[in-house]
């Protein structure tokens, strides 16, 4: 039998299903583009809000518990870990302590610490080589890689290394780990990765800033130990904790005996070092609770939350002891020694009615600066208290 012959008309219809086969896959392809980029747009507005929460941070430790701790939500990540250069211990200080709250967070002690494990990862060409200062966000799922992270987790397949750069110097880097050893494969974009690096790096620096400001505006220069106004924000904030936890409340006032003897004596070189050795003594004697003050020439005051009468002669009497023990070298190689009369008074919410944080701040300071002034009345290197209740605060 003869082959059909193809009619204008059967051509026709191949050539439409043709162009409908070829159409229906350029709108496959249009719908993949399409779902390509709504997906980009909805991972470029999880980072965008994330940017958002951390430049909203007010703090250091707000900035750090972002990246340590709601990174790992806010993405749907198994493990995050932060590396911070610190060098003289200044995060540690700025952080008050809380450090220990980050266990994902590591401080490095030198700038050879940190840049050694990524020196290590370019020389095994595992992350591209050239200046530490010039490293880039590097997506991996290598093991050593991962094992520079040093993730608390296990389990991790995969890892974005974001290296922390400031003015072409790695202050940090932080990393984002994944149980899918697809999620941070070699070839994806970084560009977003790279951009959240820069903030970070720059809102790093920039809290960091912002704390030692806070900090100097804190502290007496002379002796490391916070100053009148950071004494008064302590008293307030103190006297309103104990309010609400019903707790009582002392204050203690130190005033070193013939102080102006020592710098006549030996010189203000001297005096200073004296100054700095009853702090230092102080401050070694007391709680992480209590706050202790310069908030005069050669007068200090100390916080004591949760602490009645009893246990304030107690403390107060000990730190006078310790003080009287002091021996300081002169500038003229001389022991000068020294000691203190310590007055103090102490509060119970309720003592007097109808009483505000300021009444309570001027009557306790009061109290406290009576009693010093009794025992130095009565003979010096002594303890006296002062009834609370006895002093009322002046009238407007």
């Amino acid at each position: 039998m003869s082959q059909a012959r193809r009619t204008p008309h059967s051509e026709q219809d191949l050539g439409r299903r043709e162009l409908h086969r070829q159409n229906k896959l350029l709108q496959q392809k249009l719908d993949e583009m399409v779902e390509s980029v709504n997906r980009y747009r909805a991972t470029q507005s999880r980072f965008e809000q994330f940017q958002l929460q951390l430049l909203e941070c007010q703090n250091l430790y707000d900035v750090i518990h972002c990246l340590t701790q709601s990174l790992s939500e806010h993405f749907k990540l198994e493990a995050v870990s932060l590396a911070l250069l610190d060098p003289e211990s200044t995060t540690r200080e700025l952080l008050l302590g809380k450090h220990h709250d980050f266990p994902n967070l590591r401080l490095v002690d030198t700038y050879p610490n940190l840049t050694a494990p990524v020196r290590d990862l370019q020389a095994k060409r595992l992350i591209p080589g050239g200046a530490i200062g010039h490293t880039r966000t590097v997506l991996s799922d290598n093991e050593d890689v991962i094992k520079v992270a040093k993730f608390k987790s296990i389990g991790i397949k995969s890892v974005a290394f974001l290296p922390l750069i400031r003015d072409h110097l790695l202050i940090g880097y932080l990393c984002l780990g994944s149980v899918s050893q697809s999620r941070f494969t070699p070839g994806l974009a970084t560009e977003l990765l790279s951009n959240l690096a820069s903030i970070i790096a720059v809102c790093l620096e920039n809290s960091l800033g912002r704390e030692q400001l806070r900090q100097l505006s804190q502290i007496d220069m002379l002796t490391r130990v916070k100053n009148r106004r950071a004494f008064d924000q302590a008293l307030r904030k103190e006297i309103s904790r104990s309010t609400r936890q019903n707790t009582k409340l002392s204050c203690l006032f130190a005033d070193l005996d013939h102080f102006k003897k020592i710098n006549d004596t030996y010189g203000h070189a001297t005096g200073d070092k004296v100054l700095k050795a009853v702090a230092s003594a102080i401050q070694d004697m007391l709680r992480e609770s209590d706050t202790l003050a310069r908030i005069g020439g050669e007068e200090f005051t100390v916080l004591l939350p949760a602490t009645g009468s009893h246990g304030s002669h107690d403390i107060a009497e000990r730190i006078r002891q310790r003080i009287e023990i002091l021996e300081v070298m002169s500038e003229q190689d001389e022991i000068v020694r020294i000691t203190t009369s310590i007055g103090y008074a102490c509060w119970t919410p309720g003592m007097v009615a109808n009483e505000n944080v300021e009444d309570v701040h001027r009557r306790l300071m009061g109290n406290a600066d009576k009693a010093v002034y009794k025992a130095k009345q009565t003979g010096r290197n002594q303890v006296c208290s002062e009834e609370y209740s006895q002093l009322r605060p002046p009238s407007d």
